[in-house]
């Protein structure tokens, strides 16, 4: 017991963090999923699809707009001497990465406009992506990678929430709008949370003694974060690419009503791989330090080192199916079949799990090649499984290409370890 305690203490900060990242997690997608089953239950599937099918794909240009910063950034200040300020080398990187998010943002801005301008057909499409073009401007230059690496992870993620929170009031007020007027406030809603939460987290930052500085930048500089960064996008991208291609076949096949059902269960289930994400991002500082040493990287060690994340996720997917086998056993009640489909997606959890501890050793281990390397052919092989299967087996096409998605993943990792050991 007092082995415990004493373990439970030195984790103390661990734990503040993942609790605030959870609550996060409970505050802003919660919110979402709240407003979400209330429009299930109501049968808003055209409001849901479109709304689901568009945010999903504002997520994703989130995504490519930090081009891996959280990592870099966290990686950078994890190796800077403790409890020391800032000095213009830090924030000649922040800067130089900065720099690269904001041209990624304006690449994003751009497709969006001709999309906008050249493609769009539906009011909605047209006025959501026409006011989240902001929103992509204002997360370039987020410090979560600052926050991050300075153990802050909680504080970026309570922080974080304020975007989701909008949104999700954003939906509640656009319901039995005309599609113009919903894309108009769902999109708006979107730029407004990133100003929020961005705008928190520098003022956390700023209250911390870590002041922006603005030191010239260097080519090279400029050249190493378009490197990173283009290789870490690879971290993160083809698994948000390969949801997105399942919302789009799913539209194309299956209808409206199903895809509805497929976000609903979706949101529940990347809730819980959130969880576990948070307890992998609260341990790279650590991790990082760890694997510094000689003779830690062979797959025991990496994997070891992240059990934690491992242990979330199998109790969170057993506890995610046995809530749904117990609803999919009630008929009359009015979530039924988005249960069947919550049960189905539950495992993934755990495949998930594997191939994010995987692929968090080889970012701690600066590997970004190997990364984007794997996710790149595993994302593939991904989206050939579920657009092969979707015609015979429906919604669990999606279930199946996940797997697949994450197995190959893991074995492109686990090659590259045993020519590394």
């Amino acid at each position: 017991m007092a082995g415990w305690l004493r373990s439970a203490h030195r984790r103390w900060p661990q734990i503040i963090n993942v609790g605030l990242l959870i609550a996060g997690l409970g505050l802003g997608q919660g919110t979402i999923f709240v407003v979400q089953t209330v429009l299930v239950a109501a049968g808003e599937y055209e409001l849901l699809a479109a709304f689901g099918t568009h945010y999903s794909f504002a997520v994703l240009g989130v995504i490519l707009v930090d081009a891996g910063a959280s990592i870099t950034l966290a990686r950078m200040v994890a190796r800077f001497p403790a409890g020391q300020k800032p000095n213009k080398e830090v924030w000649r990187i922040f800067c130089e990465t900065t720099t690269i998010r904001l041209l990624l943002a304006a690449l994003v801005c751009a497709a969006i406009a001709i999309y906008a301008l050249g493609f769009a057909s539906e009011g909605f499409s047209r006025w959501y992506v026409a006011l989240a073009v902001p929103g992509f401007l204002l997360w370039a230059v987020n410090p979560v990678g600052l926050l991050d690496g300075l153990r802050l992870s909680g504080i970026s993620g309570i922080t974080g929430s304020a975007a989701y929170v909008i949104t999700a009031i954003g939906l509640a007020v656009a319901t039995h709008r005309s599609p113009e007027v919903a894309g108009a406030i769902l999109g708006g809603a979107f730029s407004i949370g990133y100003f929020v939460t961005v705008g928190a987290q520098w003022i956390v930052l700023i209250r911390k003694g870590w002041r922006p500085q603005f030191p010239r930048m260097t080519r090279a500089g400029l050249t190493k974060s378009l490197s990173d960064g283009g290789a870490l996008l690879f971290q993160y991208a083809p698994g948000q690419i390969n949801m997105r291609v399942q919302l789009l076949l799913s539209n194309l096949y299956l209808g409206a009503e199903t895809t509805a059902l497929v976000v609903y269960a979706k949101q529940i289930v990347t809730a819980a791989n959130q969880i576990v994400l948070f307890v992998l991002r609260v341990e790279f500082p650590g991790l990082v330090e760890r694997l510094a040493a000689p003779g830690t990287h062979s797959l025991r060690s990496l994997l070891g080192a992240q059990m934690m994340a491992l242990y979330c996720a199998v109790i969170l997917a057993v506890g995610i199916t046995a809530a749904a086998i117990i609803a999919v056993t009630v008929p009359s009640f009015g979530l039924h079949r988005a249960a069947v489909i919550i049960a189905a997606f539950a495992p993934t959890i755990v495949f998930l799990s594997l191939s994010s501890m995987m692929t968090q050793a080889m970012a701690a281990l600066g590997a970004y090649g190997v990364i984007a390397k794997a996710l790149a052919i595993s994302s593939a092989a991904g989206m050939l499984v579920s657009y092969a299967l979707v015609s015979t087996l429906g919604a669990y096409s999606f279930v199946v290409g996940e797997i697949a998605f994450h197995l190959v993943g893991c074995g492109i990792v686990y090659r590259y370890l045993r020519r590394l050991s």
